[in-house]
C-alpha cells in the first residue's frame, strides 16, 4: 500500500494514452482465429484441450490429457478475447505440464490458487502486454484488421493496451490498480471476521476506501460493495489469491529472464518454448508435490515478496507514463 497508492496517484495525474481505436469494430471470427494462433504458439496443446466461447472466461481440467479453456469475444473492444484466452491458457498449460506420473492422484493439480493465478497473469500481462510480444504479433494483427489499425503505430498500440485508469469494477481493472481492489476487500473482510466492523457499515467503508486508494467514488452499491459474489458465497480469504498470483508472476518471470538471458528476443520472434520450458521445469511438473512457497524458494531463492512486482510495474509503466516516475 505504501508504495503502490502513490504510484497510482502519480499516474492518474499524467496524460492518458489514446485507446479509442481499441473500441473499433473487430470481427469476432477473425479475433477468434487470432486467439487460436497465439495459443498454439504459446504452447497450449490442442491435442489435449480445446477452446470454446463462454459468458465468462474459465479453464477446466478433467485430466492432464484433457484441459480445456474458454474465452469471450467483444467485437467493440479488442483486448477482451485475446487476453481472456491468454489468461486461461496460462492456467491450462500449468495443468498440462504436471508430471504424468502424478495422474489419478490428489497431487495432479496446481499447488495453490495463488500459484495458479501466477501462471495466468504471467502469460496475460508480463508476456501479452509486453512490447516484445507485439513486436512479433502486431504486424500480423494489422494484416487481419487493416481498416481498424492501419493508422495506429506499434508504440501507440502498446501504450493503449497498458493504459492505467482507476475504475469501479475489479474484473475490469488494469494491472497497476488491480491489487488495490484486492487490498480493499482483504482489509474489510479481515475487519469483519475480527468483528471490528458490522456488515451494515460495509457500503460506507467501501466507498471511503475506494476514494482513498483509487480516487473514485461508486455511484451505487451495485458498482461498489455488491459487485462480487465471494462474500455472499462465504469464500472469505479468496480475494488475496489474485494479488498473490500477481506477486508470484513477477518473481517467476524475473527469474526466468535471468536464467534465459535472451528471453525477450525469443518472445519478440514469436518463440515461447524457452519460457514454457522454464515454467515446466520449475513450476508445472511438481503439481502439488511442493507448496507454492517451496516452488518459489527453489526457483528464485526466496519466498513471497512484493519487491519484484513493484520493480516490474515501475519498469514497464515508466515508458508509458514517464512523468510519473
Amino acid at each position: 500500500r505504501a508504495e503502490l497508492v502513490p504510484i497510482v496517484q502519480a499516474i492518474a495525474e499524467q496524460p492518458q494514452p489514446d485507446d479509442s481505436f481499441l473500441h473499433r469494430h473487430f470481427d469476432s471470427r477473425k479475433q477468434w482465429n487470432f486467439t487460436l494462433e497465439v495459443l498454439r504458439d504459446l504452447g497450449y496443446d490442442f491435442n489435449r484441450g480445446r477452446q470454446d466461447v463462454s459468458a465468462h472466461p474459465f479453464s477446466t481440467s478433467f485430466a492432464i490429457t484433457d484441459v480445456r479453456v474458454t474465452t469471450r469475444v467483444n467485437e467493440n473492444y479488442f483486448p477482451t478475447a485475446l487476453f481472456g484466452s491468454m489468461h486461461e491458457a496460462g492456467h491450462a498449460m500449468y495443468e498440462q505440464g504436471i508430471d504424468p506420473s502424478l495422474e489419478r492422484t490428489p497431487l495432479a493439480a496446481g499447488t495453490s490458487l495463488g500459484m495458479h493465478e501466477s501462471q495466468s497473469r504471467l502469460w496475460e500481462n508480463q508476456v501479452g502486454r509486453s512490447l516484445a510480444f507485439w513486436t512479433h504479433y502486431y504486424p500480423k494483427l494489422r494484416q487481419i484488421f487493416p481498416e481498424q489499425l492501419s493508422d495506429v503505430s506499434l508504440e501507440a498500440f502498446h501504450r493503449a493496451l497498458n493504459r492505467v485508469q482507476p475504475s469501479l469494477i475489479r474484473v475490469e481493472a488494469d494491472e497497476v490498480t488491480y491489487n488495490l481492489h484486492i487490498m480493499l476487500r482483504f482489509e474489510l473482510e479481515n475487519a469483519l471476521v475480527e468483528r471490528q466492523i458490522a456488515i451494515r457499515d460495509l457500503p460506507d467503508l467501501w466507498n471511503a476506501r475506494m476514494e482513498e486508494y483509487l480516487g473514485i467514488l461508486p455511484d451505487s452499491d451495485a458498482n461498489g460493495v455488491l459487485q462480487d459474489i465471494h462474500w455472499s458465497l462465504g469464500t472469505l480469504g479468496y480475494f488475496p489469491t489474485y494479488a498473490l498470483g500477481n506477486l508470484m508472476s513477477a518473481q517467476l518471470f524475473g527469474q526466468a529472464k535471468k536464467d534465459v538471458p535472451d528471453l525477450d528476443d525469443q518472445i519478440a520472434s514469436g518463440r515461447f518454448d524457452g519460457l514454457l520450458g522454464w515454467l515446466r521445469e520449475h513450476v508445472h511438473r511438481y503439481g502439488r508435490e511442493l507448496t507454492a512457497t517451496q516452488i518459489l524458494e527453489r526457483a528464485t531463492g526466496e519466498g513471497l515478496q512484493a519487491r519484484s512486482w513493484l520493480a516490474y510495474i515501475r519498469a514497464r509503466y515508466s515508458h508509458i507514463y514517464p512523468g510519473a516516475f
